[in-house]
């Protein structure tokens, strides 16, 4: 019986030694993901992504990247020349807000980070400068089909024709909504164009 204590306090001490160091690891290597971001992990295993739960990130092994995933506005205004032009040949001014965010799926994080850049993706800047061109794009084309008073008076009808021209395919991002906060005539020589 004597001989039997040294061996179960032997093994307890080893047991808590084990639990000391599982608690070391997790604290030293494990990532968790803050409120409203993904981890994007690289090296050994791959390319992972881990958007509600945390991840392993092992030094000299891996390096890895917390992306922002909320919802970004990019703002268009399209104002004196460089303005909208209706149906009927009328100058319209238009200011408009985007509102997007990076779809919520890991193939789809993975893709944005890869492609885009997960520092880019999370800049309100640099995703200005990469969609607002497809926004005024889409803009302009769709208020090609309504005269100005259609546009005043089917503002919804518009905005609706404005994001389903826009689509889904953004690489990776969703458009979330779309708001027309102001649209009026072009000031600028009665706001019409010159006759052709």
């Amino acid at each position: 019986m004597e001989g039997i204590i040294p061996i179960v306090i032997t093994l307890i001490a080893i047991l808590i030694f084990q639990v000391c160091i599982y608690f070391l690891i997790i604290k030293l290597f494990y990532k968790k993901v803050p409120a409203a971001n993904a981890i994007i992990r690289n090296g050994l295993g791959g390319t992972k992504v881990a958007i509600s739960k945390g991840i392993y990130v092992i030094p000299s092994f891996h390096n890895y990247e917390i992306l922002d995933m909320t919802s970004k506005s990019i703002r268009v205004e399209l104002l004196d020349n460089n303005n909208l032009i209706s149906k009927d040949d009328v100058r319209i001014d238009i200011k408009a807000c985007f509102l997007m965010r990076i779809n919520n799926e890991l193939e789809l994080i993975k893709k944005v980070a890869q492609t885009i850049g997960v520092e880019n993706a999370s800049s309100k800047e640099h995703l200005k400068e990469l969609f607002s061109a497809k926004f005024i794009e889409s803009l302009k084309s769709v208020a090609r089909k309504y005269t100005f008073e259609e546009l005043i008076d089917s503002r919804n009808n518009f905005r609706d024709q404005v994001v389903q021209n826009i689509g889904s395919d953004l690489n990776g991002f969703i458009l979330e909504d779309c708001a027309i906060d102001y649209i009026e005539k072009n000031k600028s020589k009665g706001g019409m164009l010159p006759p052709k």
